[in-house]
This record gives C-alpha cells, structure tokens and sequence, in this order.
C-alpha cells in the first residue's frame, strides 16, 4: 500500500465521495447546516481518512525511535524514510565510550530487501524521539483550526459551488439540507400559509409563526421543518421573502405596495455608466456628496458596513415619491440581506408612530416616507436623519434642527415654464443653502413634469440657468442648486447633468462646482 502523504489544502478539490459523506451525515443528525459547517465537517473527515490510511498501512508495526528497545522478528516503520517498513533480522552491541552503552539492530526492509544498521536502547536525546508516529520529521501537524484559518475560504468556496451544481442539496438561506430528507409540503399547506398571511395583511410572518398552523410531524426536528416550510415558500411565486440578514419573514407578494413591486415613475432615470473623467476632483465630489442611487449602477449588497446615522439632502423625485435613495452610504444605516426587498419598521421619535418601511435592493430605495414628508412639509435640501433604533429592524427618522423663517429660493411654474425668486418661508428643519429649492405649488409642478419628464436635462438646465443666476449678484448657479432644480422635472443623476454643463453655450465652469451663465453667449 503506497504511503497516504500530507494533505494538498492548497490544492484540495471537492469531490463525489466529499459529498456522498455529507450525506451520510445529514442521515446520522438531520439538521441544516451552513456552508462553513459543512466544509469544517469535510476537513475533519480528511484528516481523519489520512490517519486511517495511515494506521492501516502500518497495521502489525511499531514506529522507530532511537530510544527504544526491539526484539528480533518485530516489524517497524521508519517515519524519516518516508514509512518504510523492515523487520529486525539482527542485534548486536554498539561501541563509543563517549556515549556509552547502546544497542545496533539490522532491518531488512520489505521494498527492496537491503539491511541497515540502526542505533536503538540509545542513551542521548534524538529528534527521531519526538515524531508522533503518523508524521515524518518534515511534516508539520495541523489542527482543523489552522487549517480552517488558512485555506478555509477557498474550501468553503469550492464546496458551496458543487453544492449548487448538484440536484441533491437544498440551499435556504446560508443553510443547506438533502432534498431528499426535506419534510413534504403539499399544495394545501402552501394554499393554507397564503390564507393565514392574508388574515394578517399579507404579513411579515415568520416561518415559526406560520408552523403551527400546518400540523406538520411534531417528531421532526424544529429547524428542518422551518428549513423545508422556507425551501417551498421560496418555490412559490405568491409569497416573497422580507426579512433582513439572519431572519426569515414571508409576506404575500400581491400585498405588498405597488411602489414596492415597480419603481415609481419620479424615480424612473437612466443611471449613469461614464467615468466622470470630464468632471474636476469638485464635481466629482459634489456628485458622490449627493448620494444619488442613479450614480452607481452596481447592485447595493450587504457588507457596506454599519452606521449608527445618515444625513441625507432632500430632493424632490424621492419627496414626491415617499422614498429615500438606497446607495453605498446610506445603505449602511438600512437593513440589508440576501433578498431583494426587505420589511422593516420606520419610527418619528417626536410623535413615536410606526409605520411600515422596505427596502427595495434591487432598484435601490427606501419606500414608506409619503406621509411622514408631507406632515412635516419636507422641502427639496433639507436635511434629514436615518438612525438605528437600539430595536433591530427599526429606523429612525427625524428632520435635523428648528424650524425657521429664512429667505430662500421659491419655484413656481409660469407659462409652462419653471421660474425662481427669493422669498420668505417656513422651513421645517436644517437645511443645505446649495441645494434647497421651496415648492410652493407641488400640483402645478406635477402638470409640467408630464410635459417634461422625457425631454433632455440639457434643454431643462439652458431653461433654468438664467432665472437661478438671476438670484445671486455674481450671476452664478452652483451645482448642487442645478441638480435639484432639474430633478424638479426631470429624473437624472448629477454626473451627467454636469457633464452637459460643461459644453452648454452660455454657462461658463468657474471651478469649485459653480457656473456662471452669460445671455449674450447663450
């Protein structure tokens, strides 16, 4: 038998055999395991099938150790000659006064049929002495631990991509189970959950919370029945998981808001796809500051990090449409997990009312805020806070500071157009002076954005310049002021905008974010 050297883990590959062993553990403890448990569970396995191999190839032999005493006739393994096994044909006394007395044994080893010469019953200390046994003199002992900390993210990887390819595991969550252990839900069961969260206004419910009204076996193990409730609900396109990482909550998908299932038409823009290279380091700031979910058009996914509180600049297709943007900064203060949209909980500490809130991933908002906006008449610019709850799954919303009376910039529409002008106006909070714009007349500005809503921002922006430069002495319009104005009408992220600026006859950049408009240029 050829002699099973050290594991590979640099290399090690995930096979049949790993598999079918999973298998055969699940059957032993029928319980739904992650994909780290699972790889740890392979790594002991092979750890334990080379010392197994090993015992087996040295079965009927004792290793060699300098220290020992041997009859003739035993039949030894020598574990710095990678294992080779001999039997002892000879002893005969050994001879240095400077170490005094010891023995010589003669081997004959099995592969070849030479015969060597060994010291043994030797009185010094020897490294030979130390080996375990199982281990050459070369061969460091690794524990599961080590192993796991080295080369356990590569094996966790490999083994969650054959779990995926094959048709015999189920994955819920981070969890996996055999498909053909999973408790059977029938249609029935499936047509009853719909009932009971229907009962409860299509939900959240969790799976513990639907279970007892099934009457599945009371003798299987709770978490495999939550497991195999989990993996049918998530076949059946009726019921929509919502729950942030670490918990499962189901709700009906026909229940859940319209602005939910489809991206409101005020958000609805084209994201942006350039590389800003047009943009000076000021602009580019002034983009990212302004946390647009149309500027980044990669998917938001958790492990963003946490943050306790997020301030966002209002802006007004998000006012209008009871959202928030969900991007790579304010996303650190929402909750986030694998499935595309997820229930929470919105809280105003000043009346202490709850509501509703989601998270829609995939189109990247926050819904649930049309009537907390239009209570405290949040204007496009004003500041406003996100904050954890110490309660998980709750968000806290607030305005930053008093409400004033200040002078500021008013939007009206006349003759089909968007006109500006300073005037006096209750604001309710904190705001950014760039980038506040007061709409005093929302329904007059909703006629408009169906005129506008699909025309170029560059046309929308050359309308707009002379009236916002007219508010200032220097005749100047700043970027964030730009933004926001457009997005009155029409949906665009910042960096476009910008760019469009840029080359737009009669605006000239004058660095740090502001342009100045000239008529006679224009």
């Amino acid at each position: 038998m050829a002699w099973p050297g050290p594991m590979d883990w640099e290399h090690m590959e995930i096979t049949e055999a790993d598999l079918e062993a999973l298998l055969n553990r699940f059957l032993e403890d029928p319980l739904p395991r992650t994909d780290e448990e699972l790889a740890r569970i392979l790594i002991r396995q092979r750890l334990q099938e080379i010392e197994e191999r090993r015992r087996a190839a040295l079965a009927g032999t004792r290793p060699f150790r300098p220290r020992d005493r041997y009859e003739v006739g035993e039949r030894l393994f020598f574990p710095h000659m990678g294992f080779a096994v001999g039997t002892v044909v000879g002893i005969r006394e050994g001879h240095n006064p400077e170490i005094g007395p010891f023995k010589v044994i003669q081997v004959r080893f099995e592969e070849d049929g030479t015969v060597r010469e060994f010291a043994a019953e030797y009185p010094l200390p020897h490294r030979l002495n130390d080996l375990d046994g199982w281990r050459g003199p070369d061969e460091k002992e690794l524990r599961p631990e080590e192993i796991w900390d080295r080369w356990g993210p590569r094996i966790r990887e490999q083994l969650r991509a054959r779990l995926e390819a094959s048709p015999d595991f189920v994955r819920v969550g981070d969890h996996w189970f055999p498909r053909a252990l999973l408790v059977e839900l029938h249609e029935g069961h499936l047509n009853l959950v719909e009932a009971v969260l229907d009962v409860h206004n299509g939900g959240p419910l969790s799976p513990e919370e639907l279970l007892p009204h099934l009457e599945l076996p009371a003798d299987v193990p709770l978490p495999l029945r939550v497991f195999s409730l989990n993996a049918a609900l998530y076949r059946d396109p009726r019921f929509d998981e919502v729950g942030p990482a670490g918990q499962f909550l189901w709700f009906l998908r026909r229940m859940e808001p319209l602005e939910v299932q489809e991206t409101p038409p005020r958000l609805q823009g084209r994201p942006y796809g350039g590389d800003r290279a047009r943009l000076d380091e000021a602009l580019r700031r002034i983009a990212a500051e302004i946390d647009d979910e149309l500027s980044d058009p990669e998917e938001i996914r958790p492990g963003l990090g946490e943050a306790d509180e997020v301030i966002w600049v209002a802006s007004y297709p998000h006012l209008r449409s009871g959202t928030a943007p969900l991007t790579r900064r304010t996303g650190q203060v929402f909750p986030l997990g694998r499935t595309h949209r997820i229930r929470f909980e919105f809280e105003d500490p000043v009346s202490g009312r709850r509501w509703p809130g989601w998270v829609v991933r995939e189109r990247k908002y926050v819904f649930g805020l049309k009537e907390w906006y239009e209570a405290y008449q949040v204007q496009p610019g004003c500041l406003v806070a996100f904050r954890r709850s110490p309660e998980p799954g709750v968000i806290r919303v607030t305005l930053r500071g008093r409400s004033r009376r200040d002078w500021v910039r008013v939007v009206r529409a006349e003759e089909g157009q968007l006109a500006f002008e300073m005037l006096r106006r209750q604001i309710p909070g904190e705001f950014d002076d760039q980038s506040l714009i007061v709409v005093d007349d929302p329904a007059a500005l909703e006629e408009l954005w169906t005129r506008w809503r699909n025309r170029p921002a560059r046309a929308l922006a050359q309308q707009l310049l002379p009236s916002l430069a007219r508010l200032t002495p220097q005749g100047t319009v700043h970027a964030r002021t730009l933004y926001q104005a457009v997005n009155l009408l029409i949906r665009t992220p910042p960096e476009p905008l910008f760019e469009e600026m840029m080359s737009l006859p009669g605006c000239l950049y004058l660095g740090d974010g502001y342009w100045r408009w000239r008529e006679e240029e224009a």
